[in-house]
């Protein structure tokens, strides 16, 4: 018998990259929600997140293009079917290649791609899926393209596209098979005093 499933999705957290840790408040806000599991759409940067997301709730990341760069490997891709749904999580990047030509574009002509060509790459990629998580990109994105679903939670450390608050989603697929997607926000802890 199915029972509704409620997971946690997360993205570009990028601890010890661009951030010494991963924000208490949002770790907070995850146990909070009582998932049956997490995901995390890559750029995690360093196993401690993973293994601090692990003691809330059972955890599946994949590789992003700066998990590549650092050496933290990780799956490209999972794929699950939660009653009924089959689901894809992936960065989104593609892959290193793909990033760079991306980068390139960028310098010659000051544009990158939009998150619809991400979600076409994806699309094509991935075409069984019903649903499609990625992040990458640092925008929250939930809509329907071809008949697939991409959901993007946004940016997992504070910075200037969040307005400094650490985003995520949490989707609920019901034991019919339908697919609820929330984004959330937290404020950050404020600085220890001196």
């Amino acid at each position: 018998m199915s029972t509704d499933q409620r997971i946690v999705i997360l993205a570009d957290t990028h601890v010890g990259d661009r951030t010494p840790e991963i924000e208490p408040a949002l770790l907070r806000a995850i146990e909070a929600e009582l998932p049956d599991r997490i995901f995390h759409a890559g750029d995690v940067c360093k196993p401690e997140v993973i293994e601090r997301l692990s003691h809330i709730a059972p955890t599946d990341a994949v590789q992003g293009n700066r998990d590549w760069f650092m050496g933290y490997h990780l799956p490209l891709e999972c794929h699950h079917q939660i009653n009924g749904i089959k689901i894809t999580l992936a960065h989104g990047h593609m892959s290193i290649w793909q990033w760079f030509l991306n980068y390139v574009v960028l310098f010659i002509f000051g544009t990158i791609s939009s998150h619809r060509q991400f979600q076409k790459k994806l699309a094509l990629k991935y075409p069984g899926a019903n649903v499609i998580i990625y992040g990458h990109i640092h925008v929250r994105q939930d809509e329907v393209m071809d008949g697939i679903r991409f959901i993007n939670p946004g940016v997992g450390y504070p910075e200037r596209r969040n307005q400094y608050k650490p985003q995520y989603a949490v989707l609920t697929i019901t034991s019919q098979g339908e697919v609820w997607a929330e984004f959330k926000s937290v404020q950050p802890d404020p600085p220890a005093s001196v």
